[in-house]
């Protein structure tokens, strides 16, 4: 858990954002627990949007920045058996490109944004992770 005020404290007003925490069950949708749902949400796609709410606002202000979304291949792509991590990686891409757009909008040229898609990598989360 961080505090804005305490990093805007320690370091000043934050310029680069990279929002990259991800957890995984890979399981059947049946399968899969509701506590395990919630969390894949919570991690994979709600905690890019509290994190860029706390630290969008003095980006704006400043109109610069760089707002970095880690999603996966999976946020494009689906795969059996991971049909909860798919779909929260399908949020953070689509949060991703709505957030582009709407600072697109807001005349906000000043703060970049990039969505990174990885394919499956070897954390340890899935065994022997293959495409």
């Amino acid at each position: 858990f961080f505090s804005v005020q305490k990093v805007k404290k320690e370091i000043g007003d934050v310029s680069i954002l990279v929002n990259n925490a991800g957890v995984i069950t890979a399981a059947d949708l049946l399968s899969t627990q509701d506590h395990q749902i919630e969390r894949m949400f919570e991690v994979n796609i709600l905690a890019h949007m509290w994190t860029t709410r706390a630290f969008l606002p003095s980006m704006m202000d400043n109109n610069h920045g760089h707002i970095v979304t880690v999603a996966s291949a999976a946020g494009h792509f689906v795969t059996p058996f991971m049909v909860v991590y798919c779909s929260s990686k399908f949020a953070a891409v689509g949060f991703h490109k709505a957030l582009t757009e709407e600072l697109s909008t807001l005349g906000k040229d000043g703060i970049k944004t990039t969505c990174l898609c990885p394919v499956f990598i070897n954390t340890g989360f899935v065994k022997n992770p293959s495409t």
